[in-house]
């Protein structure tokens, strides 16, 4: 779902490099693993320091490659802007930058030799993928990238403590600068040892943001923002004295306490397979997490399943492994397993006016019905968990192993 787009001959990027590979320096073509080196530099040509460049293998969802079952190789720049990826296997790769889902810049172009790659949208749906040929060393690579646009606030309560390291919820409104839209959000974050927390946004307009905090809720005074600009230092000042972040009251802690079978495996008798679930910070981050366990976001092949699983991990949402990511409308588990029933919510799965909605968690309703988000859907933040699966527990070591 690459929607890069190209200055001249619209002809995809793997092609485009592949043949001028002959014009890049390479070494022996017998060796296995490539390099990728050059510099990440603003709009205005000066290095921006200290941003995490990674090379990702591009996902796939048609049983032979799972997404998340891959390397992620990463590099720093340094003050000059520079950075170096080796090791890396001649496969089909993404170029981000880090972290995946809320990265402080977005790549704009990538020159490599003569060609210059345009990214229209951020990953998973934009992103710049190409192919690397064996033993390949692509050199003087140029990224141009650009800071975010964000609202950085500051969350203290009435004597000026900050909320640290807690849980809040985020309610973001925006009108457009001409008057003539609005839009509405809701998102999850925490804040760090000083109290503050980043929000991300994409579009201008006149924004009224809301923190709430357990039953305390906090409204900084509208702010204009201009196309590419960023809001820091937004204060909001819940009016209570300082409440300890590891006593959640109200609703706040059905979220934060422990969730049932989180960190242990629980084996479902009626197939024998493992869950359990994990906490996450995305979709992308719970599939890498499962794959690093050898197991795979859970596939619910019956009623039955669905059943057990929403009795033993209750009604909170969950990421689950289902998505039409390769192919809209057509869903798949990164199981590779067929699709032989569905449990969706009523409406659902559509594409709401917040971009495609590509991935799918099972909801807060006793029976666990599904629906389907994007990154620029709230629940995209908000959903802080996943189930999964895997076929078969490690054998305990016997006595004659041990």
């Amino acid at each position: 779902m690459n929607r890069s787009c190209f200055k001249s001959n619209p002809i995809s990027l793997t092609a485009i490099v592949v043949l001028l590979f002959g014009t890049l320096s390479y070494s022996n073509a017998q060796e296995a693993t490539s390099t990728l080196s050059g510099r990440v530099v603003g709009a205005d040509g000066n290095p921006i320091a200290g941003i995490l460049i990674a090379i990702q293998p591009s996902a796939t969802f048609d049983g032979r490659e799972r997404q998340g079952q891959f390397f992620v190789l990463k590099s720093q720049t340094d003050d000059a802007g520079r950075f170096s990826i080796a090791n890396i296997t001649p496969v089909s790769v993404q170029l981000v930058i880090l972290p995946y889902d809320e990265p402080d810049h977005e790549i704009l172009s990538v020159k490599m030799g003569l060609v210059t790659v345009y990214q229209q949208e951020l990953p998973p749906f934009g992103g710049i993928t190409f192919a690397v040929k064996p033993g390949t060393h692509i050199e003087e690579v140029e990224v141009i990238a650009k800071p975010r646009m964000r609202i950085r606030g500051r969350v203290v309560f009435a004597d000026g403590t900050p909320l640290a390291k807690a849980r809040i919820r985020i309610n973001t409104s925006r009108r457009s600068l001409d008057g003539q839209g609005s839009g509405r959000s809701r998102s999850g974050s925490q804040t760090d040892e000083a109290g503050y927390f980043v929000e991300y946004v994409d579009s201008p307009g006149l924004y009224t943001v809301t923190v709430n905090y357990q039953e305390l809720s906090t409204t900084a005074e509208p702010f204009p923002l201009q196309k590419g600009e960023r809001k820091d230092n937004v204060l909001f000042t819940l009016e209570s004295e300082p409440i300890p972040t590891d006593a959640p009251r109200g609703r706040v802690e059905a979220r934060t306490s422990p969730a049932p079978g989180e960190g242990v495996w629980v084996v479902n008798p009626a197939n024998r397979h493992a869950y359990k679930s994990i906490r996450c910070e995305s979709w992308n981050d719970a599939n890498s997490q499962a794959a690093a366990e050898d197991a795979y976001l859970v596939s619910i092949n019956d009623e039955a399943e669905q059943k057990w699983l929403s009795e033993i991990f209750g009604p909170r949402p969950y990421w689950i492994g289902l998505t039409d990511v390769a192919k809209e409308g057509e869903w798949g588990w990164t199981s590779g397993e067929l699709v032989t029933y569905t449990n969706w919510a009523p409406n659902e799965p559509m594409d709401a006016n917040r971009g495609e909605e590509d991935y799918v968690f099972m909801g807060h309703s006793p029976t666990g019905e599904w629906s389907d988000v994007g990154p620029e859907d709230g629940a995209w933040r908000s959903v802080r968990m996943a189930i999964i699966e895997k076929e078969h527990l490690p054998a305990k070591p016997s006595a004659e192993d041990k």
